[in-house]
């Protein structure tokens, strides 16, 4: 394996486990009131985007991290509007 590929795949792992504890906390808590939706969806459409160039490229750090990055990002998305949902049912409503 050449030192750019190591390098590349280092760096993915690195920058991409960042998610991995916001993702971890809210699935444990329940929690995601102070997560923004538009963060992870904006990261979605960039991360996408290099995910298709990484396949161009045929570029297998840039392939790998970001597939992994989006399905993180998708996920926490999921996490938040499950959350959102759930506490606005459970909301005490205002009876007249």
């Amino acid at each position: 394996m050449d030192q750019f590929i190591v390098i590349g795949l280092v760096a993915g792992l690195i920058t991409t486990m960042g998610y991995v504890p916001q993702v971890i906390k809210g699935y444990r808590t329940g929690k995601m009131e102070d997560v923004s939706v538009f963060m992870p969806l904006v990261l979605i459409a960039g991360m996408g985007l290099w995910l298709v160039y990484g396949i161009l490229l045929g570029d297998i750090p840039i392939m790998l991290w970001n597939a992994i990055s989006v399905i993180l990002n998708i996920f926490m998305v999921s996490l938040k509007l499950n959350y959102d949902r759930r506490k606005r049912r459970e909301a005490p409503t205002a009876t007249s």
